[in-house]
């Protein structure tokens, strides 16, 4: 998931790509390969990956495992979700249609279920980036959890990992402290065709990847284009425009 973060306007565009994404793996020299296999041979090419298919640079990253990110919704008091839609996780926690407050246990069963959702993987896409709104909804709206921000970070030691400075993490707590700005978080998601393709990554038979809707994703390249120079999107541009 690509977070296009403009701290001018308060606004994060959230875009996600089905790790089946049928693309070239920068470690095979450019050869087609799905998605999540890039992070096989390290974060680094799977941004190179992301950033070809975007046309666009992607400065930092952050990864948290399972654990970690228990603890994270845990240490905030947990996350409010509105559901499209009802179902059971694997695990058997019981998601209604609306809004369910999820503590840092049923937050990661919600963000990781994809066999009782809509659309699969590509449905379980959409409802991580919902989780991440909702993080970034509950930290910014309180100061209280800003500030306490230093030894939220130390309770995942070994757990997260970026390459954020603690620095720059710093200033962008105080920019956040100085005017307590309500952000606005939009989502966009690309589509594509299932198919079974040769990958670079597996050799042995064809496997199961999404071939890429060229037309969702010149609009993701629109979008991030246009909210790095400081407009303001809607919910109405997250629609791919009819030709």
């Amino acid at each position: 998931i690509l977070a296009i973060v403009n701290p001018n306007t308060k606004q994060i565009l959230l875009v996600n790509t089905p790790r089946d994404y049928y693309i070239p793996n920068p470690a095979g020299k450019g050869k087609l390969d799905k998605l999540t296999h890039c992070g096989n041979s390290g974060v680094g090419c799977s941004i190179e990956a992301l950033e070809t298919l975007y046309d666009t640079e992607i400065d930092y990253y952050a990864q948290i495992n399972f654990t970690g990110f228990e603890k994270l919704v845990d240490a905030i008091g947990g996350i409010t979700i509105d559901s499209d839609q009802a179902f059971y996780t694997v695990a058997g926690t019981y998601i209604q249609r609306g809004e369910n407050h999820l503590d840092g246990k049923k937050a990661l069963q919600y963000a990781r279920e994809r066999y009782n959702v809509r659309d699969g993987d590509d449905g379980r896409g959409k409802n991580q980036m919902k989780v991440i709104s909702a993080i970034v909804k509950k930290m910014t709206s309180s100061s209280a959890l800003i500030t306490n921000y230093a030894n939220i970070l130390n309770s995942l030691e070994k757990m997260f990992v970026t390459n954020f400075h603690m620095e720059e993490i710093s200033d962008l707590v105080k920019m956040q402290l100085s005017d307590m700005a309500s952000w606005d978080v939009q989502s966009y998601a690309v589509d594509g065709t299932g198919s079974f393709e040769w990958c670079y990554s597996w050799s042995d038979y064809k496997l199961s990847v999404s071939i890429p809707d060229e037309t969702t994703v010149d609009h993701a390249k629109s979008l991030i284009d246009r909210i790095l120079a400081g407009q303001i999107l809607t919910a109405e541009d997250m629609v791919v425009p009819k030709k």
